[in-house]
């Protein structure tokens, strides 16, 4: 292969070279300049934060300040986050050995050495937060502990916060001794769960119910072991877990010289629960479950706890039903059903949106977990303090407003409108009523009422699709997206919710919370605005003075969920079944005051592996509004110890003693007016576009209801329209006109009042075919005389019949066929035949005229040449040719006789009547 030569590059220059060096060295000189101006910048910005943080530093912040308090509207204090003993300070001298050298072992094992600011702590936690990416916390030292209580509350863990941090606490070791540090410390900090184990002197109490001066060295360990996260090792609520952590800290104690391996082993071995004293958790006080609200609503709101940052909350507590909510949870004047369930309720304002009571559990436990409330799903998923609710399945309980309020908003349905309560199955999935039966075509207002999740279905799916259930066009389908929109309008957190028919009847994924549902009929009560619920109005930060308006945030995401038009419709069907009465869980309700509601009861899926609960109650449910007022009651059980709920009795007498309470002195407010929008009309039941009614339609099928102008009831249905007779003919048979009609189609319309349909297997009452309206159709027939003059008419149920008519011998008849309504005016085309009568026909009649113990006699008409021959249990015969009586003698008494009997015409054509059966009654012995 022949080698490529390659050409060299001409050698450059001398001056070439040094030209070059100096273009690189201006390059890198840039470059340096650059970075250098960068890295400048960034430290004074960075510098400047730092500065801003610390300028104010004083060592009275570090300070414990007064307690959080809460008060009513009119600023009276009702309730103090600092009672039973919390926020009491302990001096250092008081605190002893043992307690400051677990926390030193557990904490900051070199506390006593460094200046605030622990480097070997900081390059450990460093190499941690460089590995996650991020500041994912750790190597805080005591001081800085201490400093991150004063200055940084809430603030999320930054490099300039972090730097604030260590500077602060550098310059607080300046300036306080060790020992105040760390009695500063051991007075702020979170030793168990809730607010009564903050600081050392409330935890002594809470967990051992002694002095501080008086702790052991179990109770020591036991509660510096808390502080590395205090609600998962309150002994209280995780005893095994907090005994392990106790020993963990047992292990440090003695790595660093505090106590021997033998006291360590020993310490060990005692059991954790016996050093503990009854547990000071096991109920609430007064007002603790609406207090608990409070500081979590303030926490999720701002990031502010008011367990470390004093403040002064304006709430809406009304204390004395809050007081009544208390009492049912803890079983004071109120028997559950059973000992296991759990309640939750939510009371608020309906033009406010203000929560005025809060039932958040069963016996409830302080910040224990409330089945009345829970926070947003999705900053729960990365935020523990903020998982404390349950949501559970909302059952029957929403359906006025997912399906039917939905239909008004985005169908322009009416009040008057009927639904279709006929199955629906897609693919596994096939619901059914309570009370297995399938009702067909019903109103709304009866919909409801009775709760028929079919025809709850059926409405969601045609608000989603646009279409009913038998394919017919109702308006433009509004599609999954919006539906979900539609929700969130009413506030439903739907973060990873599903939709599907199945949340028409309550099968949702997570669940609805009853502050949730509450405050979606506050929507309903106020005329269609949406107001975040809200407990708290404002907040007032004790330490700066600072002011946050709560309330004015809330009232600026108020939101239009639904148009005032179909807030006033819905509501409108809600109280009226109310006071219709007729139910036992409406009747409660039915005190005077307006109120509209509906129940709920969700079940455990069929196909559960428990079978013990699969398609059992699962969730019961009560919501209701008034004028003034909207609530929402749940009952049921923890998830995770789930039952079969025997009975919605708890969720339907709480929801009864709310209304009672709240509406003591009587209505404060009425609804809003009826809209402009709405206007009153009749129209045909069960045919859609609305058709209003004209002359001739029955009664039973005009309703009335409120119509939105822009889909009132057009036209005029007036007179029956009915299918074309096809055929008739009426023949004589053995004296007597037999008619025969072509069959009416569909036969359903013959056989009941109420027209029916096929839908799949199922025949269902269906009343959309306009000409169907006027009832039950008959078959008439008509016979008239040579002169035309009608001799008899009959209405017939069936296609075939014998008439109840015996023509004259001699005589020719028209026989006049055609459809009719039973109740209304109307005929189908009519048909004719004629009918002769020969001169004989058959047609006799009998009739009994007496009976004894041994006689009897009939009365015989027979007509004109005719004869009939009667034979009596097969022996004695006579022959009579006449009209008149005919006695049969001789008979025993108490026997049992037939008699037969044939016609014979002049003309010889025979008929055998139908045989005559009759018992002589028992001979009477004559008296003595």
């Amino acid at each position: 292969m022949k080698k490529l030569k390659l050409k060299k590059r001409p050698a450059k220059s001398p001056q070439q070279i040094q030209k070059q060096k100096k273009q690189r060295k201006k390059i890198i000189i840039t470059c340096l300049v650059v970075v250098a101006l960068l890295v400048t910048s960034a430290t004074i910005y960075l510098g400047f934060g730092i500065f801003k943080q610390v300028e104010g530093f004083s060592k009275e912040k570090l300070l414990n300040e007064e307690s959080s308090f809460l008060v009513d509207e009119n600023d009276n204090q009702y309730f103090s986050l600092g009672q039973g003993g919390v926020r009491k300070n302990v001096s250092y001298d008081d605190i002893p050995q043992v307690m400051i050298d677990a926390v030193v072992a557990a904490e900051d094992s070199r506390f006593f050495e460094h200046n605030g600011f622990d480097l070997p702590r900081i390059v450990k936690a460093l190499l941690g937060n460089i590995v996650a990416g991020g500041i994912t916390g750790g190597g805080s030292t005591i001081t800085q502990q201490v400093i991150k209580k004063s200055y940084y509350p809430k603030e999320e863990q930054t490099i300039e916060r972090k730097a604030g941090e260590i500077i602060l606490a550098i310059e607080a070791t300046s300036q306080t001794t060790k020992e105040e540090i760390l009695e500063l410390y051991l007075n702020k900090i979170y030793f168990g769960y809730g607010n009564k184990a903050i600081g050392i002197y409330a935890a002594s109490r809470y967990y051992f119910d002694k002095s501080v001066q008086n702790l052991t060295l179990p109770e020591a360990a036991l509660l510096a072991g808390t502080l590395n996260s205090p609600n998962s090792f309150d002994p209280f609520k995780n005893l095994d877990k907090a005994q392990k952590r106790r020993d963990i800290i047992l292990d440090l104690m003695e790595l660093h010289g505090y106590i021997t391996a033998e006291e360590c082993e020993s310490t060990k071995a005692i059991p954790v629960e016996n050093t503990l004293k009854y547990n000071p958790i096991s109920s609430g006080g007064k007002y603790q479950a609406y207090a608990d609200k409070v500081v979590r609503e303030v926490y999720e709101r701002t990031g502010y706890d008011p367990n470390d940052t004093p403040m002064k909350i304006t709430t809406s507590i009304n204390t004395e039903l809050q007081e009544k909510l208390d009492d049912i949870s803890n079983g004071i004047d109120y028997t559950y059903q059973d000992k296991n369930i759990k309640a939750g309720a939510t009371v608020l304002e309906a033009s406010t949106g203000r929560i005025v009571g809060v039932l958040s559990d069963r016996d409830y436990t302080p910040m224990g977990t409330s089945y009345a409330y829970a926070a947003d799903k999705e900053k729960a998923k990365s935020d523990p303090n903020l998982r404390y609710g349950q949501r559970n399945q909302p059952g029957s309980s929403l359906k006025p407003i997912i399906a039917y309020a939905a239909a008004f908003e985005f169908l322009n349905y009416s009040t008057a409108h009927y639904v279709h309560d006929v199955p629906y199955i897609a693919g596994k999935y096939a619901p059914g009523n309570h009370d297995g039966k399938i009702h067909g075509d019903l109103s709304i207002k009866d919909a409801l009422k009775n709760s028929w999740n079919l025809a709850a279905i059926q409405t969601y799916q045609e608000v989603i699709t646009g279409k009913d259930a038998y394919g017919n066009s109702v308006g433009n389908g509004i599609g999954d997206a919006k539906m979900k929109s539609y929700l969130e309008g009413f506030g439903f957190d739907m973060y990873e919710e599903k939709l599907g028919p199945q949340y028409a009847i309550g099968g949702w994924s997570t669940g609805v919370s009853t502050e949730e549902e509450a405050a979606a009929y506050a929507a309903i009560a106020n005329g269609g605005t949406y107001i975040p619920p809200h407990a708290v109005t404002k907040i007032e930060l004790l330490s700066t003075g600072e002011v946050i308006d709560l309330e004015a945030d809330y009232n600026s995401k108020k939101q239009k969920a639904l148009s005032a038009e179909s807030a006033f419709m819905i509501r409108d069907i809600m109280t009226s079944y109310v006071k219709e009465g007729g139910s036992a869980m409406y009747n409660a309700l039915n005190l005077g005051y307006n109120i509209g509601a509906k129940s709920g009861t969700s079940n455990f899926p069929n196909d559960l592996s428990n079978k013990k609960l699969a398609g059992e109650n699962r969730d019961g449910w009560m919501a209701a509004f008034s004028p003034d007022y909207a609530w929402s009651v749940w009952t049921g059980y923890d998830s995770k110890n789930p039952q079969v709920l025997k009975s919605n009795s708890d969720a339907n007498k709480i929801a009864a003693i709310i209304a009672k309470t709240v509406h003591k002195g009587g209505l404060k407010n009425s609804y809003p007016s009826k809209p402009s929008g709405v206007v009153k009309a009749s129209c045909i039941s069960g045919i859609y576009p609305y058709v209003a009614p004209g002359d001739g339609v029955p009664s039973d099928r005009v309703v009335s209801g409120w119509f939105k102008k822009s889909n009132t009831p057009s036209g005029s249905a007036s007179g029956a329209s009915l299918k074309e007779l096809a055929s008739f003919t009426a023949s004589l048979v053995e004296g007597k006109i037999n008619v025969n009609f072509a069959e009416y189609d569909p036969v359903s319309m013959t056989q009941d009042a109420t027209p029916t349909k096929k839908f799949g297997k199922y025949t269902v009452p269906y009343l959309g075919d306009i000409n169907q309206i006027y009832g039950k159709v008959v078959y008439v027939a008509e016979v008239a005389d040579a002169t035309g003059k009608i001799v008899h008419s009959q209405k017939l149920s069936t296609n075939t019949a014998t008439l109840n008519f015996t023509p004259t011998p001699g005589n020719t008849y028209t026989v006049t066929g055609y459809y009719a309504f039973e109740s209304s005016s109307g005929t189908s085309n009519k048909l004719t035949q004629t009918v002769t009568v020969e001169g004989n026909t058959i047609g006799t009649t009998y009739s009994q005229v007496s009976l004894t113990s041994t006689t009897l006699v009939l009365q015989m008409n027979i007509p004109t040449g005719n004869s009939v021959s009667l034979s009596i249990n097969g022996g004695e015969a006579k022959t009579i040719s006449t009209s008149g009586q005919v006695t049969f003698s001789s008979l025993t008494p108490a026997t049992k006789y037939t008699i037969t009997m044939t016609e014979t015409t002049s003309a010889g054509q025979t008929n055998t009547l139908a045989p005559y059966e009759f018992t002589t009654p028992e001979a009477t012995t004559p008296a003595a």
